[in-house]
């Protein structure tokens, strides 16, 4: 706060105090009151006046250029009441109580919106547990009569279980670490385990599986990354050329291991390829070849996030597709206290 701002603000008082020197200047004067005298209350009068302005002035302008400071530096605005210190002026005072005011009611509604969000995501994943239920039920009396209608059935009750899946996953993506559990395992285990659940659409499209050298050990979520594995999976299959094969290989660093997942199909655009990640972008290949959600991709690096695992793509249109996952290493992640 600039003391000229301050001025213009107390302009009303600053002319009351000028109409009430001249009146007095002016009584002074009709009384016949020497001029001396006049002079002396005239300078007492300003001068106590302008000493009571500065000291306010003063007072004011640390208390608000602290405010302002504070404003800028912190990261989390809703604080700012809790550590600010009452001023010794009313206003000050009634604006630090408004402040704290504030506070409270926002992280009361935050608590609350917290609250329901937890008992969403809690109803959520016990209705995918009971959903899955009926599912497995409907999948073991269609095994038990095979015939090509209820081999569509299948297919279908399949398709629906990948997409409770899913949901699954969306839901915990926001609070993963509840059901976060890194543990040794390699890189083959999780790529078996993906391909043990996507091994019906794979046969069925006539798509070969390629494993080289995937006997490496990783510290990962194994639930986490089967499912992110099996959604790179589910892609190459939607967007696939006749002879489909899914290559996947790996390389070994000092703090790193990479999982790479290559497909022969179609590839994707260089003006899609940026935005394979956003929420709900099908793309080219989305709108063209199959019904999209645009979810898979999006959830997949939101988990990776979470785990520590950087994930990317490239790609060649007409080509195929090449998905990298980088896993930190056991000993890396126990250096780095994670």
């Amino acid at each position: 706060m600039k003391l000229s701002e301050y001025l213009l603000d107390r302009i009303f008082s600053l002319i009351c105090m000028l109409v009430a020197a001249l009146v007095l200047l002016a009584l002074l004067w009709l009384i016949e009151t020497p001029a001396v005298f006049i002079l002396f209350a005239e300078v007492i009068l300003l001068a106590a006046y302008s000493i009571a302005l500065l000291y306010d002035f003063f007072r004011k302008q640390s208390f608000y250029n602290l405010l302002q400071k504070m404003t800028e530096q912190m990261d989390i605005k809703t604080l700012l009441g809790e550590l600010m210190v009452p001023p010794h002026f009313l206003e000050g005072q009634i604006l630090v109580d408004v402040l704290r005011c504030c506070n409270k009611y926002q992280n009361d509604q935050l608590a609350c919106a917290e609250q329901e969000n937890r008992e969403y995501r809690e109803y959520l994943d016990s209705w995918v547990h009971e959903i899955k239920t009926p599912i497995t039920s409907a999948r073991l009396i269609v095994e038990n009569e095979k015939n090509p209608t209820t081999l569509r059935i299948d297919d279908e009750l399949r398709k629906i279980d990948a997409y409770v899946e899913q949901v699954l996953y969306y839901a915990r993506s926001t609070d993963v670490e509840k059901d976060f559990k890194v543990e040794k395992t390699t890189l083959q285990a999780l790529v078996y385990a993906a391909l043990k659940t996507y091994s019906k659409p794979l046969i069925q499209v006539g798509g070969k599986p390629v494993l080289k050298e995937l006997d490496i050990p990783v510290a990962a979520d194994s639930k986490s990354c089967t499912f992110v594995i099996g959604q790179i999976l589910s892609n190459a299959i939607k967007y696939r050329k006749d002879n489909l094969q899914v290559e996947f290989s790996a390389r070994a660093e000092k703090n790193t291991v990479s999982l790479f997942i290559s497909d022969n199909g179609i590839g994707v655009s260089a003006a899609d390829l940026p935005r394979v990640f956003d929420k709900g972008f099908t793309g080219e290949n989305g709108r063209r070849y199959s019904k999209s959600t645009g979810i898979g991709l999006y959830l997949s690096q939101r988990l990776c996030r979470k785990m520590n695992i950087s994930l990317s793509i490239s790609s060649v249109p007409g080509q195929g597709t090449t998905v990298t996952m980088v896993f930190p290493t056991e000993s890396y992640l126990q250096a780095a206290g994670l």
